[in-house]
């Protein structure tokens, strides 16, 4: 690769989605616009509510493997199960390894991947908080399936980046309104925010949508693929009648 090249690809990560994702057809893919934003953000908190298959992995695998080829140091991924952290761990794995012009992998197994330039990649489970405890100063987290990662665990999280300014981005699906990423998304200012549903998604057909609503039911077709904050049938009373049962102009007593 050339020095141009390499530094058009340093300056822009969606050049690194252009080299190293594929499509379906086993070309090389074209980012959505969204994800084209997603990938550049340089901010520090960021939240990314998307349906089912828009692309919110890739997108965050591309964006990662920018990170680590152009600013070296520890990259983690989080999700609620060790399982679920590593299919985004072979996601920017994946990535990078199509990559032309990268440096050398020198350690590569199922939760790690270390290179030669200082970076380092790793899966952590995201089912106790107790360990996960004793990484610092990570350039990025990335918390996959955040809706469902529990308040224990986000609450560890957050105090790795107390001296490394590395940016928090969770990416999910909704699940109910309840947890530290609902919590977030709507109540909590310094985030930068993203919302693809299926109907932002060129490749997820109309007839495709139309079965889903009617086989999967109501609430679970506007929770996966709407991308709405609708209680789960797991609750017993929903949450408009326990806002309703609260009086906020009452004082506590002590």
């Amino acid at each position: 690769m050339s020095a141009a090249a390499d530094l058009a690809r340093a300056l822009d990560p969606v050049a690194v989605f252009r080299q190293g994702v594929l499509g379906p057809n086993g070309q090389p893919a074209e980012a959505d616009e969204w994800q084209e934003t997603v990938m550049r953000s340089g901010a520090p908190r960021q939240l990314i509510l998307c349906n089912r298959q828009a692309g919110k992995s890739t997108t965050v695998g591309a964006k990662a493997v920018a990170g680590m080829l152009y600013d070296p140091g520890l990259y983690l991924i989080v999700a609620p199960t060790l399982r679920q952290s590593k299919l985004l761990f072979d996601k920017v794995a994946g990535v990078y390894k199509r990559l032309p012009d990268v440096s050398r992998i020198e350690t590569s197994n199922k939760t790690e991947l270390f290179l030669e330039n200082g970076s380092q990649l790793v899966a952590l489970p995201g089912d106790d908080d107790a360990t996960i405890r004793g990484y610092s100063g990570p350039k990025a987290i990335y918390i996959d399936e955040a809706s469902r990662v529990s308040d224990e665990v986000y609450a560890a999280l957050r105090p790795m980046l107390a001296t490394s300014g590395g940016q928090l981005i969770a990416l999910t699906t909704p699940y109910g309104r309840r947890g530290w990423f609902y919590e977030a998304w709507e109540f909590q200012k310094d985030w930068t925010r993203t919302t693809i549903t299926a109907r932002d998604c060129p490749r997820i057909t109309t007839e495709f949508l139309e079965e889903e609503r009617t086989t999967m039911g109501e609430w679970r077709f506007r929770q996966e693929y709407l991308c709405e904050f609708v209680d789960t049938d797991e609750q017993f009373f929903s949450s408009d009648l326990i806002d309703a049962m609260v009086d906020n102009t009452l004082e506590a007593w002590a």
